[in-house]
């Protein structure tokens, strides 16, 4: 019994210090248990706080978007830059004392000094700068600003002696609205001129000229940048049409101001009577002081605005891609003569074409337009000429331009085109039976070739001009600091006049122009 006595008591005190340890244990585990727990939430507190603060950081302001390769955002708003750095070679072989654009209705006769004083100058003018800056105002709305500019201006002390201090020059500045979900679009602000050909639809910021280095362009283009107001709509993505109500001017036949009984625009006759004016004439100003206009520049007199209408069509036929574009323009010309204001309606039409003849290899351009165009003709033309009362006579004008680009490797563009600008000899009878106006057979054209004669000898108007030109754009690197190329271009004009008094004279032009230039963006 002793011994059962002893084995029962080793037992229940084994068990007793088992259970024992085995209470202990599970307390252990259990304040284990809840200091993880407490770990836990301590960790995911710290979690979120973190969360919170890295979504503070993200929403923290910051005028800087997330944006896309080669673009620039702020505050919602992409913006572009473009432009590029400029130097232009140029040599005429008749020296115009022009910049990179040549003045064609200005080439010399065999009677001017300047025909036979060749002309070479270096220039930087036509660096240019541009912005576009881009926002939607819902996803339905989007909003556009344009800027662009250049150094093709003078001011009044403006030279090329020793400070070169030209200025600079406003080309475009511009804001659109487009409703994306309707296809309607809204222009304000200054742009190509809606006669200006577009490279596809309605293009306000673009144009599809010849890829020429003078700023003439060719004769035949007829284009203008000026302010004004412009709606279109698109048509789905191949039909286009628009309307521009745009600031209006006009170049008239001869001097500027104020004319009482002047016979500038009328010229001096060799032989015969010749019609004079004979009552006040007010067709132009010039700006007082404080105008904000050049004082010493003529200001015509315009009450209305030219408005145009365009459609543009861009189809794709059989791969190859086509843009057609038809545009009439409507001017008012205004004049004051004998206490009468006088005014006349005039019009003109026109129309562009491009096609791929072979896509990425071959494009073709074709230009056309006829009608009151002289101040957005290339040469320039005149806009009208007078009667002997002071009323109007408009000069029409026809122009026709075309040319090809051959895309002869990826860094190779070589072109050529060929472009005329020609009016026909607008006059009418004065009270004494002369001829009196533009193309008038009385002017005295004996001086025109005979060097060093006097002004009066040579009063002969510009009926035509004429050009071919070629040349070719190779870019000798493109990268991720933008661009160089190097382009040539050479062009042969001439220029004809009226018959006169001594006949017609004519005269040419031999340019070329070296350009090297650097695309940043």
């Amino acid at each position: 019994m002793k011994i059962l006595r002893g084995i029962l008591l080793g037992g229940v005190a084994m068990w007793s210090s088992q259970a024992f340890a085995a209470d202990e244990t599970a307390s252990e585990i259990r304040a284990l248990q809840a200091r993880l727990k407490q770990l836990e939430q301590r960790i995911e507190s710290q979690a979120r706080r973190d969360q919170a603060q890295t979504k503070t950081a993200v929403k923290a302001p910051s005028p800087f978007d997330p944006c896309l390769p080669g673009k620039v955002c702020y505050k919602g708003v992409t913006l572009t830059f473009g432009g590029f750095l400029d130097l232009t070679d140029i040599y005429r072989t008749r020296n115009l004392s022009s910049d990179v654009g040549s003045v064609y209705n200005a080439i010399p006769f065999a009677g001017n000094r300047n025909f036979n004083v060749a002309e070479n100058r270096f220039s930087a003018r036509t660096s240019r700068l541009s912005l576009l800056a881009e926002g939607n105002a819902s996803p339905a709305i989007g909003i556009k600003g344009y800027g662009e500019i250049d150094f093709e201006s003078a001011g009044a002390s403006s030279n090329p002696v020793a400070t070169n201090s030209f200025t600079p020059r406003m080309r475009q500045a511009s804001i659109e609205i487009d409703r994306n979900d309707l296809g309607w679009h809204l222009l304000a602000g200054q742009t190509w001129s809606l006669t200006s050909p577009s490279r596809a639809g309605i293009d306000p910021r673009g144009i599809d000229g010849p890829p020429v280095i003078d700023f003439e362009s060719v004769p035949g283009i007829y284009a203008a940048r000026q302010p004004g107001v412009r709606v279109w709509k698109d048509f789905g993505p191949q039909f286009s049409l628009g309307v521009s109500a745009e600031s209006a001017q006009t170049i008239f036949v001869g001097g500027n101001g104020d004319f009482r009984g002047a016979t500038a625009f009328v010229g001096t006759p060799a032989t015969g009577p010749q019609g004079v004016v004979t009552s006040n004439i007010l067709f132009g100003v010039t700006g007082p002081g404080g105008s904000f206009f050049n004082p010493l520049t003529n200001v015509s007199l315009n009450r209305v605005p030219d408005v145009t209408v365009k459609a543009a069509w861009d189809p794709v036929i059989g791969g190859n891609k086509l843009h057609v574009e038809a545009w009439g323009l409507y001017r008012e010309l205004l004049d004051r003569s004998n206490f009468v204001n006088h005014s006349v309606s005039s019009f003109a039409a026109g129309g562009h074409v491009a096609y791929e003849l072979v896509p990425k290899v071959l494009d073709a351009q074709f230009t056309a337009g006829q009608g009151a165009l002289g101040r957005y003709s290339g040469t320039p033309f005149s806009d009208a000429t007078f009667r002997e009362d002071g009323t109007f006579q408009v000069l029409p004008i026809l122009g026709i331009q075309g040319g090809l680009t051959w895309h002869a490797t990826p860094t190779l563009d070589i072109y050529g085109f060929a472009g005329l600008e020609k009016t026909k000899a607008t006059f009418s009878f004065g009270s004494n039976g002369a001829p009196f106006g533009f193309g008038n057979p009385l002017y005295d054209n004996r001086g025109c070739n005979v060097e060093n004669s006097p002004a009066s000898q040579c009063n002969g108007n510009t009926r035509e001009v004429r050009q071919l030109t070629a040349g070719f754009y190779h870019t000798l690197h493109q990268g991720a600091f933008g661009a160089v190329k190097i382009g040539t271009q050479y062009s042969f004009t001439q220029r004809f006049t009226f018959e006169g008094v001594g006949g017609a004279p004519k005269t040419d032009e031999h340019i070329v122009m070296t350009q090297l230039r650097y695309y940043p963006f």
